[in-house]
């Protein structure tokens, strides 16, 4: 059975098979045109609520940038009077006269490097006093201790000497 041959009977109307196949194309046309604006107009919405947000945002975000301008206009006013004060303090403190103090500063700079060089000198010649007077501190002692090994092999022989002298008055006088 082919769509040219199919009839329906609708309320005693008979309809045929073409002009139901040309009412469902136009019905489901005119339903995707239906859907298409109505996705369209959603969109329309969409973007209207999308600008109102951002008109609010942009009142927010100005009225923030006017405090932030208002903020640094009274920061540059406390930044102007600092400046005025800073200068009024370098007049008070003669700025200008430091060039003079600064030259006899480098002056005087420059006679205690000169000091400091022949302190050094001298502190090279101390320490080479220091080192010289250590050995001959040493030399000292080494010579000490040799007189004192020299005084006991002495002692030891007096002591001996002593005792011959002993050991021959016994033999010379044997009761004695």
């Amino acid at each position: 059975m082919a769509l040219q041959d199919l009839e329906v009977n609708v309320g005693g109307t008979s309809f045929k098979g073409v002009y139901i196949a040309v009412l469902l194309s136009f019905g489901s046309t005119l339903a995707g045109g239906i859907w298409a604006a109505s996705e369209f107009f959603s969109r329309l919405e969409a973007q209207e609520r999308a600008v109102v947000d951002a008109g609010a945002e942009a009142k927010v975000l100005g009225s923030q940038f006017d405090n932030l301008i208002e903020r640094t206009n009274e920061a540059l006013q406390e930044y102007e009077v600092a400046i005025a004060n800073m200068q009024q303090a370098m007049d008070d403190n003669d700025v200008r006269g430091l060039q003079a103090k600064l030259t006899e500063l480098g002056t005087n700079l420059t006679a205690i490097m000169e000091a400091q060089k022949e302190l050094l000198d001298m502190r090279d010649r101390v320490s080479a006093v220091e080192m010289s007077n250590a050995e001959a501190v040493l030399k000292i002692e080494n010579r000490l201790q040799a007189l004192n090994s020299i005084d006991e092999r002495m002692k030891r022989i007096q002591k001996e000497i002593d005792d011959l002298w002993d050991g021959l008055d016994s033999v010379a006088n044997p009761l004695g």
